[in-house]
């Protein structure tokens, strides 16, 4: 097994990204598919399908809930993909290496993702910020010959140092409330006509955001007591 990109305290439980369903860590991961696209009756159905590149730019949100395109059961059931419940992490694998979303309703997802579903001992937004902080040792690990690509036979290496349910939603309150602070900025932007003013907040947005990305790593490592 893999060292963990952040080092974390010894008493946090350590396992693998391999799902162990009685572990009640990772309890399933799946692969997603593309119905064919020269099949009309698989698209524009209920089933939300998403690709990498609609949460390449998400930055300051990890929640999902529409997607650009839809498909229908029969493409579902044709191509082999899963509907996943709400509550899955979502981890691009390719095309970027790294992207991170949670679902907000039941979806589907093309065969770029390789989606995480947690056990009890597991919060997916924790699992999520968690695998945003460990973007570099992601980024080691991917490989391939025409694009770089995270193969689940590497990603099941990885450690992860799990600390209790308690003290994982304590660690997401903070970066809730950062996030939070962050997109306060955005509101106040608009409703500013002074151009320095202007400037000014668009400038504490930076730094908010920042903060919040410095502080990500040090929640997760609990190098940071809360």
């Amino acid at each position: 097994m893999a060292e963990s990109y952040l080092r974390c305290p010894s008493e946090w439980y350590r396992t693998s990204l391999e799902p162990k369903p009685k572990g009640g860590v990772i309890v399933q991961v799946n692969i997603g598919a593309t119905p064919s696209t020269s099949v009309d009756e698989y698209w524009d159905g209920e089933i939300p399908w998403l690709t990498p590149k609609e949460i390449t730019g998400f930055t300051d949100n990890l929640i999902v809930s529409r997607t650009e395109r839809t498909i229908t059961q029969t493409g579902l059931v044709t191509c082999g993909a899963k509907l996943m419940p709400v509550g899955t992490v979502m981890l691009s694998k390719r095309a970027p290496v790294g992207a991170v979303a949670v679902n907000a309703v039941p979806m589907a997802t093309n065969q770029g993702f390789l989606s995480f579903q947690c056990g009890k001992r597991l919060r997916a937004l924790y699992l999520a910020f968690w695998l945003k902080a460990n973007k570099p040792y992601l980024d080691k690990v991917a490989n391939g010959s025409t694009y770089p690509e995270i193969y689940l036979s590497d990603l099941f290496e990885f450690e992860i140092a799990v600390p209790p349910i308690e003290t994982q939603d304590k660690i997401l309150k903070v970066l809730s409330a950062l996030q939070f602070a962050s997109l306060l900025g955005s509101p106040l932007e608009q409703s500013v006509t002074d151009p320095a003013q202007m400037v000014a907040i668009q400038e504490q947005n930076r730094r908010l955001s920042k903060i919040r990305d410095q502080m990500l790593p040090l929640l997760l490592s609990g190098a940071l007591e809360i």
